[in-house]
């Protein structure tokens, strides 16, 4: 959060603008659906909550039944937790604009017998969600995490598409994400071979390129989506509706 001076807090334990992180942080970890960002100056600030002119200019995604359409996280915690808002700490990484930057990671629990994919949308004005989802399709159980990540990096093409991005860019760690796409790898299997062919359907319509990501190296984002995943083992529903982020 460098170089944001200022904090809004519109749902919180407490709300009302803040000068300092920790105060913000106090006001919304662990409270669900908490709501608020940091802004460069007090009159920002003031805005975002209805106390200025210009209030409700750039308070975050439409509302749907009482529920935002992803899950806004802030970048500086170390949770996953659904429901938090934040923006890309100073020196990372923003996208160009109409180019969709998404961290994917899968996940699998044999005592569940299921899988999940996580997904960490990161876009070109600073706003970062994410997304999960799982599953217990018998046939696709036998690629484990490796399912999960297929999963997640579909869903994030599939709501780049829908978002309007022109390009979506994926970073993954496990490398058949894209050598499956590319051709690189041979797809030997009915699911590998299902993917393959959705994702190079899709390359017609938008801009698809890949960045491994090695695993367990502490990238930020990369281990963001990884707990993700694993929290969609435990609280997925299924797969989600594939929701605009814009």
């Amino acid at each position: 959060m460098a170089g944001k001076k200022f904090y809004a807090v519109k749902k919180g334990k407490a709300t009302g603008v803040f000068r300092s992180w920790e105060e913000c942080r106090a006001c919304v970890e662990g409270y669900p659906g908490a709501e608020y960002k940091g802004f460069p100056g007090l009159e920002e600030a003031e805005a975002y909550l209805g106390l200025a002119p210009g209030a409700g200019e750039g308070s975050g995604p439409e509302e749907t039944d009482g529920e935002s359409r992803m899950h806004p996280t802030e970048s500086g915690q170390t949770g996953s937790s659904r429901g938090e808002q934040g923006f890309v700490r100073e020196g990372d990484e923003v996208p160009a604009a109409g180019t969709l930057l998404v961290y994917v990671d899968g996940s699998y629990d044999d005592s569940l017998k299921k899988y999940a994919f996580g997904c960490v949308f990161i876009l070109s004005d600073g706003r970062i969600y994410t997304e999960y989802g799982n599953g217990d399709n018998v046939q696709s159980l036998r690629h484990r995490n490796v399912t999960g990540e297929m999963l997640g990096a579909m869903y994030a093409v599939k709501t780049a598409m829908l978002s309007g991005f022109t390009a979506v860019e994926l970073c993954y760690d496990y490398e058949g994400i894209e050598k499956w796409v590319t051709g690189a790898w041979r797809s030997k299997t009915e699911l590998t071979q299902k993917y393959a062919a959705a994702m190079r359907e899709w390359r017609k319509s938008i801009g698809i390129s890949f960045r491994k990501v090695a695993a367990h190296t502490n990238v930020y984002y990369n281990e963001l989506a990884d707990r993700t995943a694993k929290t969609g083992l435990r609280e997925g529903d299924g797969i989600p509706e594939i929701r605009s982020l814009v």
